[in-house]
């Protein structure tokens, strides 16, 4: 029966591809509809490549730095970075477009994978982070190349899913020549659901990526010191439903500024109104002025403003999903507030709250009002408690070229 359903899938791959077409055509990505056609990519002959590819902006800055740093250890390769999204791939132009070759992910089509196999000639492909994409993976393994899991992340509520189908887990993984996991939990969970798969923890990509430089920070504290108010809070990566605890806390709290930045900065007039609701003076970004709340409407400026925090509270962590990255702010000395859900970094928060450097907090104003002011008072110590966090966690950058060496 299994075997049928596969087959079927497989039929459904062309599928696939005409959602893939409509879905770019109908998003703010069609801007960049005829080159994921792979039509501008560069003729064959330019020499192999290592291929890296990622979903979005949260996995453009591991799957960078590990390409960075192949670029320096394989020096005679080219080093590919495709990205699906049109925010990914911006980022990724921006942050690593004068080393890397910055492409947009193709169309889920087989006649697209084949323009960018041959543009590439990969001999490496590396999928950064668990966004699967079943037809371009067993394309690539037709092709007799090997295939790279990195950072995998797979949640318990995933776990729970597949385990129900193993024969579709080992369908979905089977392709990779070995899975990397994003963290410690991850490779349990997918130890017990892949046994006999190499399942390897080399550290977290992602928190090679170095924090931004003092001058970065500076420039912003020029810009928007004038309009702010000490102590200041900075909000990252924020869901809806974040925002009107966050506003009510810092109502409570009575002083400082608050620096809003949702994870969609689109949002942002949206979150600008909710502020002057809650009585609360607020200005764009784009647009600053004094005011207490500063809701940021810019793309890529959020760790530099973690910089300015004396307090970092951190997204995703409220609502049901997962949580973000503790550790930008902890690498500037930040002391980070969390809320209940931090299943995506459960051992990154339970190595702060076990230092001291973070701090978790229901989904109550008043008790997350009572924490700000407790940090603030302790901010030094819980910075630099925090700091020590994410110093334990660099160097999985070069565990990664390591394991890679076996490829290349």
């Amino acid at each position: 029966m299994f075997e049928s359903w596969k087959r079927g899938l497989r039929v459904f791959f062309p599928f696939l591809c005409w959602v893939s077409i409509i879905g770019e055509l109908r998003s703010r990505r069609r801007g960049l509809f005829w080159e994921k056609t792979g039509r501008g990519l560069p003729r064959r002959g330019q020499g192999p490549s290592v291929w890296l590819h990622t979903l979005s902006v949260g996995e453009v800055a591991g799957a960078g730095v590990l390409g960075l740093a192949i670029k320096k250890r394989f020096s005679s390769l080219r080093v590919i970075l495709t990205v699906a999204t049109l925010a990914g791939y911006k980022r990724a132009q921006r942050h690593f477009g004068d080393h890397l070759e910055v492409w947009p992910g193709p169309l889920l089509c087989s006649q697209v994978f084949e323009r960018y196999f041959q543009a590439f000639s990969p001999r490496l492909f590396v999928l950064v982070e668990s966004d699967l994409w079943p037809n371009l993976i067993y394309y690539l393994k037709k092709k007799g190349l090997p295939l790279l899991l990195a950072n995998a992340a797979l949640s318990e509520k995933s776990y729970k899913r597949l385990a129900r189908v193993p024969r579709l887990a080992r369908w979905l993984y089977g392709p990779f020549s070995v899975l990397v996991a994003a963290s410690p939990e991850d490779r349990a969970r997918l130890t017990r659901l892949l046994p006999q798969t190499p399942i390897l923890y080399l550290g977290n990509l992602k928190y090679d990526f170095p924090p931004p430089s003092p001058e970065e920070v500076e420039n912003l504290r020029r810009t928007l010191l004038p309009h702010l108010q000490n102590p200041i809070i900075v909000a990252g990566s924020t869901h809806p439903g974040e925002e009107v605890l966050i506003l009510k806390a810092f109502r409570l709290l009575g002083k400082g500024s608050l620096i809003l930045c949702p994870r969609k900065p689109e949002r942002a007039t949206e979150l600008l109104a909710l502020s002057r609701e809650f009585g609360l003076s607020a200005a764009l970004r784009s647009r600053p002025s004094p005011s207490q709340v500063l809701v940021v409407d810019t793309l890529g400026e959020l760790r530099a403003l973690y910089g300015l925090a004396e307090v970092a509270l951190v997204g995703g962590s409220w609502v049901p999903i997962g949580g973000h990255n503790l550790l930008e702010p902890a690498a500037l000395k930040v002391p980070v507030v969390f809320g209940p859900y931090t299943e995506s970094v459960d051992s990154v928060a339970r190595e702060l709250l076990s230092s001291g450097g973070g701090l978790r907090v229901a989904s109550d104003p008043s008790a997350l009002a009572q924490t700000l002011e407790r940090t603030l008072v302790e901010k030094s110590l819980r910075g630099k408690a925090a700091f020590s966090v994410y110093q334990t966690h660099r160097g999985a950058v070069d565990r990664y070229l390591r394991l890679l060496s076996q490829f290349l």
